[in-house]
Parts: structure tokens; sequence; C-alpha cells
């Protein structure tokens, strides 16, 4: 669903607020919410609306707790954005969040991703530094650019359901300074380089299938550019003596790496 503001909304925001209007603005069907009027601490929409319109509810610094109720499948760019008290947010049937959705709500910390998710775009929760853990749903499709760059992640399990494929786009991890350790299974794929760059406390990353990891075929060691504290890279035992060699590819990485990434790749016990 569209979840720009359109000219007719936009004159209904600005009737909004001539009336003094405070709590949650909807469009004319009721389908969107277009903004919030007021600095609420805390924010339930009602059924049936489908979006959360671009900007919605960005920088509302009062903002504690948000409830969406299970129409609600789009989040919007910046839909909530810099709510830099936002704790918790419940939202059981979200298919799609946007760019910068949670970006920068550093006191984000609860929060259930649903399995009806199969989309999460660039930035969405970037600096959420309080967000020490998250579920993946099992077929979700997209995690892309930066999508949890500087997040507070500690550990990270990826487990994509046997018919999907899930696609892990530049630096989505990348930054995450308290990151210890990562599975991914053998439904996913590293699409492009740096996804897990400089993640300095990560110490192991366990690949299930590594041959199907990044579009080379192979795992590229650019998506582990800055990994100071990585100890072991685990792929499956039966698969140890054919594993392609641990290169430094792309036109970044072999200026500033020259560990012998090949080194630490150890099979699994």
């Amino acid at each position: 669903m569209n979840t720009r503001l359109t000219k007719e909304d936009r004159a209904i925001i600005k009737e909004a607020r001539g009336n003094k209007c405070s709590g949650p603005i909807y469009s004319e069907d009721g389908l969107r919410l277009l903004t919030v009027l007021g600095n609420p601490e805390y924010l339930e929409v009602k059924d049936g609306v489908k979006a959360i319109c671009d900007d919605a509810c960005q920088g509302l610094d009062n903002l504690h707790e948000v409830v969406l109720p299970t129409s609600v499948i789009d989040l919007g760019t910046r839909a909530f954005a810099s709510c830099i008290k936002l704790f918790k947010i419940t939202m059981p049937g979200v298919e799609f969040i946007g760019t910068e959705s949670f970006a920068h709500c550093e006191n984000l910390k609860e929060i259930s991703l649903p399995e009806t998710l199969g989309k999460i775009w660039e930035g969405a929760f970037a600096d959420c530094k309080a967000l020490e853990e998250i579920n993946i749903p099992s077929h979700l499709k997209i995690i892309n650019e930066s999508a949890f760059r500087n997040s507070g992640l500690k550990s990270l399990n990826i487990v994509i359901s046997e018919d999907c494929k899930c696609w892990i786009y530049d630096r989505s991890f990348a930054y995450c300074k308290h990151l210890e350790s990562a599975y991914l299974n053998k439904n996913v794929k590293i699409m492009e380089r740096m996804a897990f760059a400089d993640c300095t406390s990560l110490k192991t990353i366990e690949f299930e299938q590594p041959s199907l990891t990044c579009c080379a075929g192979e795992i590229n060691a650019t998506m582990l550019i800055g990994c100071t504290s990585l100890e072991k890279i685990i792929v499956p035992k039966n698969k140890y003596n054919h594993y392609p060699d641990f290169n430094i590819q792309g036109y970044e990485s072999a200026q500033f790496e020259t560990r012998d990434f090949n080194s630490l790749i150890t099979p699994k016990e």
C-alpha cells in the first residue's frame, strides 16, 4: 500500500492541526495512519488500518509503546524513526518494514518480528543500540542494506524455511559492536560485501551450507572485514575438505585486510 502522503492527506493533517486535534490522524478511507499530533507516551492504532505512512510518528520523543493491529501490513519510510524513548512495539501482521522505519530508536528493546514479515528495508533498525536480540521470521526474503547497522545485537540466528530464500545485502549487520556469534542456515544468501563488517566482538560465525552463500557461490572474506575478534568460521564437517578458498575479493578489502581467513575455517563437531 502507498505510504506517501497525498495532497488530500496533507489537507486532512492541516485541518486537524487547525482544530487543535491530538492523537492519531487517519486518511479519509481509514486505511492509513497519516500522522500523530501531540506527543503521546502510548499509541494504539485502530483496527482496519493497513499502513503507517512515511514519517507518521518520526521524532515523537515521548513515545514509549506502540500497539499495531493485525491489519497493519506496511510501515513507511521513517515511520517511527528517532522516537528516542520507544521501548516496545507490537506488530503482529506486518509484511514490510520500510527504509529507516525504526532508525535511531536508541531505547527500542522489545519487538517480535511476525511470521508474516517478508522484507526489512534499508536502515530499518540502524542505531537501535538497546536492541540486543531479534527473532528472524522463517519466511523472511530480504534483509536490505544497513538494516541492523550499529544495533545492539549480541547474537544472531537466521533459520529460513525450506521453501524460501533470504538475501542479505551490504552492511546489513555491520558495526554491531556487541555481536558475538552468528548462525546462517542453508537458505540464507549474502549477496553483497561487508555484511558483518567491523563487528569487533564477533568470535564465531557458522554457515550450514557455505556453497550457497554469496553471489559468487562461496564465502567472501569481505563480509568479515574488521571482525578483529573472529576465532572460528564454522562449516559442515562433510564439506570441510571440499571447501573453496576463503579468498579476499572486492575492491576495498585487499587494502586493509591481511589475515589468512582460511586458517579460521573449522569443521562443525
